[in-house]
C-alpha cells in the first residue's frame, strides 16, 4: 500500500496502490517540472495512507471537467480531422455537448446520464442519428482519457446498444436502404436531362458507378481513362474544399458503354464552351458551373430537390439524392455480384459492412447447382429414354429387378476360408 512516480510512455505517472486490489493512475506529464509535481503528490498520498486519511474521490482528485474535456480533445486532434468533419464535430461539442454536460467531472458520469442526454436531445427534435454522433464524440474523448490513465472506465463505450434501445423507444418506423428501380432511374434520368441538364451527367454517373456526391463532383478528365473502361477516385469536393475519397484511398471504378458516352458528349460540349466564352483550356473538373468552377454542394442539391418535386409528381418516390449509391449497390447485388468486388467499387474498407448494408439485396434462393458437377458431364443417374418410360409405365415393379447377368466365379475362396 503506497503511492510512487514511474516513468510510462513518455510521461510521469504517480501509481497509487491501496486496500488490496485497489489502485488509481494519474498521468502529470512529461517535464521535469512535472517530475516534482508527481513526486509532492506522491509523497501526500503516502503520508495519507499512513495516516488513514487517503480518498481518492475526494480532495487527491483534480477536476476534470466535461467542457474543458472536448473542448481540449477538438483543439488537439482537430488537425488529423478532414475539414467536413472538423466543422460536424465543433457543431456537436459546442452546441449539444457543452451546453448539457457543462463544468460535470466526466469520472463522475453514467450511463443513465446519456440516456438522459438523448431522451432530452430527441424530444427538443433533434435527430437520433445526429444524438447517436454526440454520443460517439464523447466516447472519442473518454477513450482518449481512459488511455492516459485520468478516468478508470470509458462510460460511452456501448453508445451503438444505447441508441439501438433509444431507436426502439422513440422511432415511428423501422430504418431501410432506400433505392430505385431500374424503371425509376430511368424516368430520373429523363426528367433531369430535360428540366435540368447542367446535372444530368451528374446524376448519371452516381447511378452507373455509386460514388457518393462528394467524389463525382471531384473527379476531373485526367481520372477518365476511356480506353481501359474505368474512372480512377482519387479526391472529393466537399463544403468547398478538396479532400480525400472518405476511407482515404484511391480507387477505381468500372466505366458503363452509357456512362462513357454521357461524359464522351459532355467533353464536347465542354469545347463548344470554351470557343464561346475565350476559355484557354477545358476546366479540369468534369462537372462544373457556367464559369468552369466546381459545383457548390448547396446548389447541386437545389437543382435536385427541383428534379424530385417533379419526380414525385410522376409517381417516383422522393428520396434523397444519396439513394443513387444505394441503388447501384442493390442492383449490383441483386445481379449476383460477389459482395468483395461490390465492396471495392464503393469504397468500402471492409466487405462486412457492405454486407451488413446490403445484405437485402442478396439473392436468397438459388436453384443452379451446376457448381456440383464433379464428374463433368458424365451422369450418375441417365435420364430415361422415351422407351423407358413407357417400359415403366406398363410395369412399374420391374423397375425394381436387377438385370439378370452371369455371376463370375470367386478364386481362391477355399485358401481363404477358415472352415473346410
Amino acid at each position: 500500500m503506497a503511492s510512487r512516480v514511474t516513468w510510462y510512455r513518455g510521461s510521469w505517472w504517480v501509481r497509487t496502490r491501496w486496500g488490496g486490489n485497489k489502485k488509481r493512475d494519474r498521468k502529470i506529464g512529461p517535464t521535469r517540472e512535472d517530475k516534482r509535481t508527481a513526486e509532492q503528490i506522491a509523497r501526500k498520498i503516502n503520508a495519507a495512507l499512513v495516516a488513514g486519511t487517503f480518498d481518492p474521490g475526494g480532495s487527491q482528485r483534480h477536476a476534470l471537467p466535461c467542457d474543458e474535456a472536448v473542448r481540449a480533445w477538438h483543439a488537439t486532434y482537430s488537425p488529423t480531422f478532414k475539414p467536413s468533419y472538423e466543422q460536424s464535430s465543433r457543431g456537436l461539442v459546442e452546441n449539444h455537448l457543452v451546453p448539457y454536460f457543462g463544468r460535470r467531472d466526466v469520472r463522475d458520469l453514467r450511463e443513465e446520464d446519456l440516456l438522459a442526454f438523448a431522451r432530452v436531445k430527441i424530444e427538443a427534435g433533434l435527430a437520433p442519428n445526429t444524438v447517436r454522433n454526440c454520443l460517439s464524440t464523447l466516447r472519442r474523448v473518454l477513450n482518449l482519457l481512459q488511455r492516459n490513465g485520468e478516468v478508470q472506465r470509458n462510460v460511452a463505450a456501448r453508445v451503438g446498444e444505447i441508441m439501438r434501445r433509444v431507436d426502439r423507444r422513440y422511432m415511428k418506423a423501422a430504418v431501410s436502404v432506400d433505392s430505385w428501380t431500374p424503371n425509376e432511374v430511368a424516368r430520373l434520368l429523363g426528367i433531369a436531362e430535360k428540366h435540368e441538364p447542367r446535372i444530368h451527367p451528374i446524376l448519371a454517373t452516381l447511378f452507373y458507378t455509386g460514388m457518393r456526391v462528394g467524389e463525382a463532383l471531384g473527379v476531373q478528365w485526367q481520372d477518365v481513362d476511356f480506353d481501359r473502361g474505368r474512372l480512377h477516385v482519387r479526391r472529393a469536393w466537399v463544403r468547398a474544399a478538396w479532400t480525400t475519397p472518405k476511407s482515404g484511398k484511391g480507387r477505381h471504378v468500372l466505366l458503363a458503354p452509357d456512362l462513357a458516352s454521357t461524359l464522351l458528349d459532355l467533353l464536347a460540349e465542354r469545347r463548344r464552351e470554351c470557343i464561346a466564352r475565350g476559355w484557354t483550356e477545358v476546366p479540369d473538373v468534369i462537372f462544373c458551373t457556367s464559369e468552369g468552377t466546381p459545383w457548390d454542394n448547396a446548389n447541386l442539391r437545389r437543382s435536385w430537390e427541383r428534379v424530385r418535386r417533379r419526380a414525385r409528381a410522376e409517381g417516383i418516390r422522393p428520396f434523397k439524392l444519396h439513394a443513387a449509391r444505394h441503388t447501384w449497390a442493390s442492383l449490383a447485388l441483386e445481379a449476383g455480384k460477389s459482395v468483395r468486388w461490390v465492396a471495392d467499387q464503393l469504397g468500402h474498407s471492409d466487405p462486412a459492412l457492405t454486407l451488413r448494408t446490403y445484405a437485402h439485396a442478396i439473392r436468397e434462393s438459388e436453384t443452379d447447382l451446376g457448381f456440383l458437377a464433379f464428374r463433368g458431364s458424365e451422369r450418375l443417374y441417365p435420364a430415361p429414354t422415351e422407351n423407358a418410360r413407357d417400359e415403366e409405365s406398363a410395369n412399374p415393379l420391374d423397375s425394381l429387378a436387377p438385370p439378370a447377368r452371369l455371376e463370375l466365379a470367386t478364386y481362391g475362396l477355399g485358401n481363404r476360408c477358415s472352415i473346410p
